[in-house]
């Protein structure tokens, strides 16, 4: 066994050759090449791994203790991990410390215990072929491994622990580390052990027991995130133990172990955040934004500081078994502490990366184009609705016969007891038109004014009607479906990774025709080739709403999905509990609520005012040709109408001239007849007929005047 130093074979076959060590070599075979180390009695013994497993024991019970407000419901479960092939005494003391866990699990002890565990454990036997264990559904909350050298730790963390379901790079880990050969190099171990958890592992609660002597312990600890150098490599000493008892005592043990509990927090550290930029959450300056003023709340109440980049890259995809693309990527090389930027919790990511608690939530819809504003002259023509029309024509029809029936009954003159001049009236009242046949009863003038003054309604409604048209005449027909948005030719798309939204039976002709390319990702150029028809894009709703382009793209009513915003960061962040703690504190106190609230005020009422404040120049409203269209367009029917109106009129007028200037002629000819017979009788006196030719006209004249003249005969 060797300690990761290459001049230790050197060291070893000089030791042989001088006989510094005692061994045996099978001298008769040339060929041999194993040498067999026998350790010195000292170090054998049911005293030494005795003292070992002491020393675990007592120092698991400090380590593992954990601060009531970060304990869960649930017991927590202890991982003892068996390796196999272990050199003495390693080999002796993982024996004798599985015996005393086991032994404590069947037998708990005096009720007043202060831990209970469950317990598992993991073997690297027959290592080579992998683990398919996946049986385990709750992660891992404690570690404990024994092991003689690094490379073997680095083996059983590769090979066996990190593939198994309830692998948690956040738990606790204790290694005892006990070589004969590698005492006096506790500094260099132990740096060489935390640097490669923390790197390939990405494991920063890390404590070691190493073994300096047979029955000597160093406990040390990995003060990486330390308030004084924070995010450098410093291994503390918390303490000592001998023979399996902590020294000096177990209260400044414990009393260390808080010490270093307590300088193991963010405080003074630099993070390094990568972010999309994606307004509303992070603008593109970087400093602004949703979420930008979420962070800004944790820095100040953790006392951390942030160095953040924000770019156009987006979330990531999986790139292979264990590679991913984007600002993940970035996060899986240690480039990124962290990432946000509008993300929400996705299954395929929360199997590698942690999700800190939601905050803000969002909702996503297809925005395709607004439809073409209806032209003036059809949207007047459809103010009203077919069954309108025909109410207005029954109740034309009723008022008519009612307005015959009451003039038929009153004592109207005959000449106002027409059916066409009823009809007449009743439509020219209805469209609030004067005419001069009034009635002449009360009773009908009554029914006379009430029709005119529902003619009046009608008109005014009609004019306010046609003037709310003239200033909007609305829209075409909008499509509000992906079905008709596929019929229309028109490609979709969006984030990559929304489109696993839609890898479902009801939905694969969604995921096969789902185009991931640049220019269907939300942003204000693509948006604008959404405002002409050329794309439709599926979007989130808070960043379309602050977009310049929201009152001119239009959005589905129903939305796609709904999701709650989160924080990604690498599994085995060491401060995600003291983030979701700053969150879980934020929202019950309303904070989230606050900022959601003044963002769509601000975004949608206020912004929306701004728009309608008077501006006559631009809003103006210009009457041009095709606002007339609609006028025309009645007044061209009208004509029409009135045009074979006339001509049916013409129509029958010569036919009734026909009837009766056929009739005229049979009475000439009867009284052509009647003369012939008149001349055929005696000739009258002269005299009487020219009496009768100079017989005066009678005249009305006034009564006055009729009085002189006959005072003017008297005289004469």
């Amino acid at each position: 066994m060797w300690c990761n130093n290459p001049g230790l074979i050197i060291i070893i076959f000089l030791g042989q050759i001088l006989n510094l060590c005692q061994g045996i070599v099978n001298l008769s075979n040339e060929t041999a090449n194993t040498v067999i180390f026998m350790l010195p009695e000292k170090d054998l013994g049911p005293d030494v791994w005795k003292a070992g497993v002491g020393c675990l024991d007592s120092f698991a019970q400090i380590f593992f203790f954990r601060n009531p407000k970060e304990r869960f419901t649930r017991a927590y479960n202890l991982m003892l991990v068996h390796a196999f092939h272990l050199s003495s005494p390693a080999d002796q003391i993982q024996e004798g410390f599985s015996k005393l866990i086991n032994e404590a699990v069947t037998n708990p002890g005096p009720p007043d215990r202060e831990e209970l565990f469950q317990m598992r454990v993991a073997s690297d036997y027959n290592i080579t072929n992998g683990t398919e264990d996946k049986g385990e559904l709750i992660l891992a909350d404690n570690y404990v491994i024994v092991v003689d050298s690094v490379d073997r730790l680095k083996e059983l963390m590769k090979k066996k622990i990190v593939e198994m379901r309830s692998w948690n790079p956040g738990a606790r880990f204790l290694v005892l580390f006990h070589n004969a050969t590698c005492r006096n190099r506790p500094l260099g171990v132990a740096s060489n052990i935390f640097k490669d958890l923390m790197e390939m592992f990405y494991v920063h609660r890390v404590a070691l027991l190493y073994a300096n002597s047979t029955m000597n312990y160093n406990l040390l600890v990995n003060d990486y995130y330390s308030n004084v150098n924070c995010r450098i490599l410093n291994v503390q000493s918390v303490g000592q133990c001998h023979d399996g008892k902590l020294y000096p005592n177990n209260a400044v043990v414990k009393a260390s172990m808080q010490d270093y509990v307590s300088g193991f927090s963010p405080r003074n550290c630099t993070f390094f955040a990568c972010s999309s930029i994606s307004a509303p959450f992070v603008e593109a300056d970087c400093i602004l934004g949703l979420e930008m003023r979420i962070l800004g709340f944790m820095k100040n109440r953790l006392k951390f500081d942030v160095n953040q980049t924000c770019s156009l890259e987006s979330r990531g995809e999986m790139d292979g078994p264990a590679n991913w693309t984007g600002l993940l990527g970035k996060v899986q090389n240690n480039e990124c502490d962290f990432v946000f930027g509008g993300y929400y919790p996705d299954n395929e990511v929360a199997d590698h990366f942690w999700g800190s608690d939601t905050y803000l939530q969002d909702a996503h819809t297809w925005y395709i184009k607004m439809a073409d504003r209806r032209p003036a002259w059809q949207a007047l023509v459809g103010i009203f609705e077919a069954y309108t029309w025909i109410g207005f024509i029954l109740i034309l029809i009723i008022s008519w016969l009612f307005w015959f029936t009451l003039v038929m009954i009153l004592p109207e003159p005959k000449y106002y007891q027409q059916l066409s001049l009823t009809a007449i009236n009743a439509l020219a009242v209805t469209i609030s038109i004067a005419v001069q046949e009034r009635p002449i009863c009360e009773t009908t003038r009554l029914f006379f004014m009430a029709l005119t003054l529902y003619g009046l309604n009608v008109v005014a409604t009609y004019t306010s009607k046609m003037i709310a048209t003239f200033q909007d005449p609305g829209y075409l027909h909008q499509l509000d479906e992906l079905t008709e948005v596929v019929a229309a030719g028109i490609p979709f798309g969006g984030h990559e990774e929304s489109r696993d939204w839609f890898e479902n039976d009801d939905d694969m002709w969604i995921f096969n025709g789902y185009n991931i390319s640049p220019e269907f990702i939300p942003q204000s150029k693509n948006l604008e080739a959404v405002k002409w028809g050329q794309r439709c894009i599926l979007s989130n709703r808070m960043y379309t709403m602050q977009s310049p382009l929201a009152d001119v793209i239009y959005a589905f009513p129903n939305n796609v999905f709904s999701s709650p915003v989160q924080m990604i960061m690498k599994a085995g962040f060491p401060f995600l509990f003291e983030m979701n703690s700053i969150i879980r504190l934020m929202r019950d106190v309303g904070i989230f609520q606050k900022i959601d609230a003044d963002f769509r005020y601000n975004n949608t009422y206020l912004n929306r005012i701004n728009k309608m404040r008077p501006q006559f120049p631009e809003t103006a409203i210009v009457l041009t040709t095709e606002h007339l269209k609609g006028p025309f367009f009645i007044l061209v029917v009208g004509s029409c109408w009135a045009a074979l109106t006339f001509i049916g009129e013409l129509i029958i007028h010569r036919w009734r001239t026909q009837l009766v200037s056929t009739s005229e002629q049979q009475d000439r000819r009867s009284d052509k007849r009647r003369r012939r017979r008149r001349r055929r009788k005696p000739e009258k006196d002269n005299r009487w007929q020219r009496q009768v030719q100079v017989a005066p006209v009678v005249r009305f004249t006034p009564v006055k005047r009729r009085k002189v003249f006959q005072g003017q005969t008297s005289q004469k």
